[in-house]
């Protein structure tokens, strides 16, 4: 620009000059802002991730659909008040999952008459919005796994992602995080350390933004880190979540491959009011577990309209639909608009039957909770399990169920993720072993296994994962600071030897 401005050049090299210069302009900075949609909108492979700072650009097509998605939760709005729970702490009779016991659904949300049905009409609405999106959402290629990160989370999700590749697993790892501040707070670890475990960042608001929307709450992250993410297949793991076994073939085996949804059990009973139900025109489910969404499979390709009215629920969850899920109960949140948003569009869902698995240690006579374990999703589904009743308490076979079975629908499923679930729980390397950690002692003699004996947990997972998981935590405290690197060292020294 400074040569047309001061050289004498005729008008039509001045006219050349001008859009030469812009065409050079549009060509340097064009790939920046957007790639291309063919060679860059999505993961091609489920092997590797491009290891740029914080990844590809979101798609055009994706914005395109995000705004179009978004008018659609707008025009849904419930004109009502939002909806509030009952004060006082929820009763052991409704929060509990006893499946030996027949309850009644708890009843502790007040909804006036006009909304609920105002509630019912924009439920309608929105479900009819998401049949008519769902074909043009751009759902992504390949598979890999999503999470959601954070300044206080990294130091958790890299354990994780350590344990992770300690499977053998070649899966790609997207992080999502909430905006570009929270991006560069952990900039160096985007940039350096997650590319060399085939994993990169990505920033929600770069899309979120582009619409007009309110803001998100911290429980809506997840759905839109799946919504907004490059991959079809989605294998969701929260920060302090992670698998001990190779979860590659998880993806193309039974029972994802025949639902697309897999969702866990939590330690609680579902509590979801009444009133839920006939805002979806559901009819009233028995009471049964209620769901653990830390661990989450999906396909976008079977669960367009799921994966939308998920994100519809979550968007007004705050007000609505986490008090109408939840009522209060202990976790409310997210965790039930996965399940429910697939049952409400009649799209299949598979609900791990064998229950979630208490991690801990008894420490001078008291348990120590430690986090949750859960099972293999394909043996789940090979074993089987009866559902509790008279005749099995228990979710297991007894020997003389065996006839006719193969020795794999014989098998009780063993345990394959962790999810460290509690803050008091997580497995931070920098907070571990100092007080208020999970494996803090006043007196280092003292210090001890923090998952339970060697042997129950070469039962439960085939091998000695709490070894490995203090191997994950040592690697990740060393390249944190000296002072977490030596402590850790000695605690795996005197423990494990």
């Amino acid at each position: 620009m400074m040569l047309v401005r001061h050289l004498p050049l005729g008008s039509r090299t001045v006219t050349f000059l001008l859009a030469f210069s812009v065409f050079l302009t549009f060509c340097f900075l064009a790939p920046i802002q957007w790639p291309g949609p063919r060679s860059h909108s999505f993961a091609t492979s489920d092997s590797h991730v491009d290891a740029t700072p914080y990844g590809p650009g979101y798609p055009p097509e994706l914005i395109s659909f995000w705004k179009d998605l978004a008018k659609a939760f707008e025009d849904a709005r419930p004109q009502c008040p939002e909806i509030n729970v009952t004060k006082g702490e929820m009763s052991d009779h409704d929060k509990n999952w006893e499946p030996l016991v027949e309850k009644k659904r708890p009843d502790r949300i007040t909804l006036p008459e006009a909304d609920e049905l105002e509630l019912t009409r924009k439920h309608r609405q929105m479900r009819l919005a998401a049949r008519r999106l769902a074909p043009s959402y751009p759902i992504g290629k390949g598979r890999g796994i999503v999470t959601t990160g954070g300044l206080k989370l990294v130091p958790v999700l890299m354990v994780s992602l350590r344990m992770l590749r300690r499977t053998g697993s070649t899966l790609p790892v997207e992080v999502f995080l909430g905006d570009k501040d929270e991006y560069n707070q952990v900039a160096e670890t985007c940039e350096k350390v997650l590319p060399t475990l085939n994993a990169r960042c990505r920033i929600i608001s770069e899309i979120y933004n582009e619409a007009i929307v309110s803001a998100p709450d911290h429980f809506q992250f997840k759905v839109l880190a799946i919504l907004f993410s490059s991959f079809q297949h989605v294998l969701f793991l929260d920060a302090d979540a992670f698998p001990v076994h190779n979860p590659d073939s998880l993806l193309t085996s039974a029972p994802y491959t025949t639902h697309a949804l897999l969702t866990w059990p939590g330690f609680y009973a579902n509590a979801a009011s009444p009133h839920y139900y006939h805002i979806a025109s559901l009819p009233s489910p028995p009471v049964n577990r209620g769901t653990e969404s830390g661990i989450l499979l999906l396909n976008k390709a079977v669960h367009r309209e799921s994966l939308l009215l998920m994100t519809y629920y979550n968007y007004y969850g705050p007000k609505y639909y986490y008090p109408l899920q939840a009522q209060g109960g202990p976790g409310q949140g997210d965790k039930e608009t996965f399940g429910a948003a697939a049952l409400a569009v009649h799209a299949p869902l598979y609900r791990i039957r064998s229950p979630v698995l208490m991690l801990g240690a008894h420490v001078n006579g008291k348990f120590v909770f430690a986090g949750a374990a859960q099972v293999d999703p394909v043996q789940d589904y090979a074993y089987d399990a009866p559902a509790p009743s008279h005749l099995f308490p228990k979710y297991e076979w007894v020997e003389s169920d065996a006839i006719g079975a193969k020795d794999e629908e014989n098998r009780k499923p063993r345990a394959f993720f962790v999810h460290t679930v509690s803050q008091g729980t997580k497995l931070d390397p920098g907070k571990l072993l100092r007080k208020g950690g999970l494996a803090y002692m006043e007196n280092n003699e003292e210090w001890h296994r923090v998952w339970g004996p060697q042997e129950w947990g070469v039962e439960k997972f085939g091998y000695d994962v709490e070894r490995v998981m203090w191997e994950c935590v040592e690697e990740e405290g060393c390249r944190m600071d000296r002072e977490t690197c030596a402590l850790v060292k000695r605690f795996r020294k005197r423990v494990f030897g």
